[in-house]
């Protein structure tokens, strides 16, 4: 199962959310941009997002967040789910590969704050734009090389383009996100 920014199948119409954050107990100060990523696979009716978290233009947190029903869940799944599992499907956790570069339990308290219904509802909207656009010959298309694209990740491309889209899904040309030199 691959997700691919919101943005890239959508174009710049796709809403993305940056929030100040100030005097939190356990984030940093400053802007934090939350980047919509769907699952590409038609078969899959996940109705869930994955959320690139970046602060000061750095990859900070990554969130699966699931807003439908637990029952909805469990029959998606197909079979029994355990109490973590589901907790994990219907609403925010952390994503395995976050780089919690940030603390985990406060990006999630921090987001939950922020996951009123108006931000349940840009998801919902956006995920059923998203699959639409995913069903059709150009979108499917697209996610296709959007996914080829970040599996050539900088470190195995030698010669990468720095003028390029950075393939981490930031948006960003490469030289002034991962390529850059530290």
């Amino acid at each position: 199962m691959a997700f691919v920014q919101a943005r890239e199948i959508l174009g710049e119409a796709s809403e993305v959310r940056t929030v100040n954050v100030v005097q939190h107990a356990q984030l940093p100060d400053g802007d934090y941009t939350f980047f919509d990523m769907y699952c590409t696979d038609a078969d899959c009716d996940c109705r869930k997002t994955m959320l690139h978290v970046r602060h000061n233009n750095r990859h900070v947190s990554t969130i699966n967040f699931g807003w439908e029903t637990a029952a909805y869940y469990q029959t998606w799944y197909g079979s029994p789910l355990d109490a973590q599992t589901l907790a994990e499907m219907k609403g925010p956790s952390i994503d395995l590969t976050s780089p919690d570069v940030v603390s985990p339990d406060g990006m999630l308290d921090f987001f939950t704050t922020i996951a009123d219904e108006n931000y349940k509802n840009h998801v919902r909207n956006q995920y059923v734009r998203f699959r639409k656009a995913i069903l059709t010959s150009g979108g499917s298309r697209r996610a296709a090389e959007v996914m080829d694209s970040v599996n050539r990740a900088p470190s195995r491309v030698p010669n990468r383009n720095r003028n390029l889209r950075c393939p981490c899904g930031s948006g960003r040309k490469f030289k002034v996100c991962c390529g850059r030199t530290r």
